[in-house]
């Protein structure tokens, strides 16, 4: 890795760089009073709802809840990550980006060239791959594979040109002695996956061996990976690069790249299981279509998809797989809904994946598929009276208690709103019922929870710096709920530590996502414990977390100055009995007493 940014440059970075002229290099603005409007990029709309306030810095959505500075907009606009918009906005100042190791100690500038040396060789051995897999397809050890695209598939050749489609021949060291002929190392090629070494007797070989193989780009068009289907009847079927320091497969999504390229506006991406059937779409017209990496579909693979549009459309098979495919996907979905997104499940009939059916029945019959595709409000609905008779009022609450927790995920907005309408008729339950787990109600006072014994949910025994440590990491926007007053005494326990960081981080930088805060900590210890609780956050909704914030910011404001208190009382009540103690110092110990005694009757 390159080194960490240091936070004083970017503060610095985004104190400089004015936000309507970033926006405006983009998109229209138009002047309105002090501010600026326009027609809002991250969602459809007729009327503008999106605004930048110069003074402030800040630009915000009044119709889909989009927000930030400078940095925040290219990221969500330019689909950048958070480096890269760094890098990026100060390319637009003429300024350099400075880095430091993760002691803190910045970088020289020969550091900085040996780090780019080595990720541009990285990526030059994975182009060179790429294009020797390209190579064999044309010849006789790629003959198989030529024919299972053009004969079996009906791919033409422009598009096994545009997606860079290729063979791996059967042989165990094509790969190796032609990448090793050209310069790239057995150590790199180890390291970016493409050889595979045998722990026991030390041999080395080609990983991808008698498949057709699919390169996987990332934003830039740069090879980060492959996938290999077998030509035989070898296990596995299909294979993929492991993850590396150039490849991810929670991040990364076959396809996007030449989606992307295709001339016109990107609406809208249909998410299928395999890299053929992306393909096979695309050669029928349907250049939209993305597939995960032998993965489910993670928050980080939709949170890029909402970067680039407004609607998905799941593609599952209609069998017991594709059903519980659909319920993860979902569940990862729901956090990320508002009113300007959208989504869709597209069952197939079985037997069929959009490969087959698509060759099938044409573009023409498969697009309105995808157009007839179950909204997610409807699934919801379906998943959960699934197996139940609402004639029975066992069955209601069994269904309004699954829905608790899916309900409280969605954002505050007109979708939840329609479904808890909707959800009450179903199950006669209330909206404060169906809202009610893990919420903390109005004007609740915090309270410190009890040790935990074994029988307990851990959720209910955390530390109050804990609790609102998760729950910063899950909505870092609402430091804003934290009193200014609020100090944390850094060396009471570790959570108290990791939260006195991120607070001083956070207060200098209000405006900034979970994502963004994990890539700037990304490599350090400060990291590890924000990524850490990223995973065990709590599943609050918006708005009860605002209210818990806040409520845990006040206890421990009244616990530090009950602390001092006691702690004063202690020090006045300690010294010698033949001391006098001063006038003022008796009255204050006899208001340290009555205090003490209004609390115990309080009890």
């Amino acid at each position: 890795m390159s080194g960490r940014i240091p936070q004083a440059f970017i503060d610095d970075l985004i104190a400089r760089s004015d936000v309507a002229d970033v926006v405006g290099a983009r998109i229209t603005l138009k002047k309105t009073g002090k501010n600026y409007s326009a027609l809002c990029p991250f969602h459809n709309e007729k009327s503008p709802s999106f605004s930048i306030n110069p003074d402030k810095q800040f630009y915000y959505c009044f119709g889909c809840g989009a927000s930030g500075n400078a940095l925040t907009f290219l990221m969500e606009y330019d689909n950048l990550e958070f480096v890269e918009a760094v890098e990026a906005l100060a390319r637009s100042q003429g300024v350099q980006v400075p880095r430091e190791d993760y002691r803190g100690n910045k970088k020289s500038s020969q550091e900085h060239q040996e780090q780019k040396k080595q990720t541009d060789l990285s990526l030059s051995c994975m182009e060179a791959a790429q294009n020797y897999y390209q190579q064999v397809m044309q010849q006789d050890a790629g003959k198989l594979g030529l024919d299972y695209f053009r004969s079996k598939r009906g791919l033409s050749n422009a598009l096994l040109e545009s997606y860079a489609l290729g063979v791996a021949p059967e042989g165990w060291e094509g790969l190796k002695k032609h990448l090793t002929q050209a310069g790239f190392s057995e150590a790199l090629q180890i390291e970016l996956g493409l050889l595979v070494k045998k722990e026991d007797t030390g041999r080395v070989y080609d990983r991808f061996r008698n498949r057709v193989v699919f390169p996987i780009r990332n934003s830039k068009g740069h090879t980060v990976g492959f996938g290999g289907r077998v030509l035989d009847d070898s296990k596995p079927k299909y294979l993929n690069s492991p993850e590396t320091p150039l490849f991810q497969k929670s991040q990364e999504l076959y396809g996007l790249y030449e989606a992307r390229k295709q001339p016109g506006r990107l609406d809208r991406l249909l998410v299928v299981e395999g890299y053929m059937d992306v393909v096979a779409l695309a050669q029928q017209g349907i250049h939209w279509a993305v597939a995960t990496l032998g993965t489910a579909a993670s928050e980080d693979h939709l949170k890029r998809i909402f970067r680039l549009v407004n609607e998905v459309v799941f593609c599952f098979d209609g069998d017991a797989a594709g059903t519980q495919a659909a319920a993860r996907a979902m569940q990862t979905l729901l956090p990320l809904i508002n009113d300007g997104r959208h989504a869709r499940f597209l069952f197939l009939p079985a037997g069929e994946d959009p490969d087959t059916l698509v060759r099938k029945e044409g573009a023409g019959l498969f697009e309105q598929r995808v157009n007839q595709a179950m909204p997610l409000a409807e699934y919801l609905i379906s998943y959960l009276r699934q197996g139940l008779d609402l004639n029975l009022l066992d069955d209601q609450t069994r269904m309004a208690h699954a829905a608790r927790p899916l309900i409280q995920s969605l954002a505050d907005g007109l979708l939840k709103r329609r479904l808890i309408t909707h959800l009450e008729g179903l199950t006669g339950f209330s909206s404060d019922d169906l809202q009610s787990q893990n919420q903390v109600p109005r004007q609740q006072v915090y309270q410190p929870l009890k040790q935990s014994t074994s029988k307990e949910n851990p959720s209910r025994t955390l530390p109050a710096e804990e609790k609102l440590l998760r729950l910063l990491i899950r909505y870092p926007d609402l430091v804003n709920q934290v009193p200014a007053s609020l100090e944390i005494e850094a060396q009471r326990n570790e959570s108290a530590q990791v939260l006195h960081s991120l607070l001083e981080y956070l207060r200098k930088s209000p405006h900034i996502t979970t994502q963004v805060l994990l890539a700037y900590w990304s490599g350090t210890n400060e990291g590890e414990a924000f990524l850490q609780r990223a995973r065990l956050a709590l599943e609050l909704n918006r708005e009860a977390a605002a209210e818990e914030i806040l409520a845990i910011s006040h206890y421990l404001i009244n616990r530090k100055t009950e602390e001092q208190v006691e702690a004063r009382y202690s020090d006045l009540l300690g010294k010698p009995e033949t001391t006098q103690l001063p006038a003022a110092e008796m009255q204050e110990l006899w208001k340290l007493v009555q205090q003490k005694h209004l609390k115990s009757e309080d009890k």
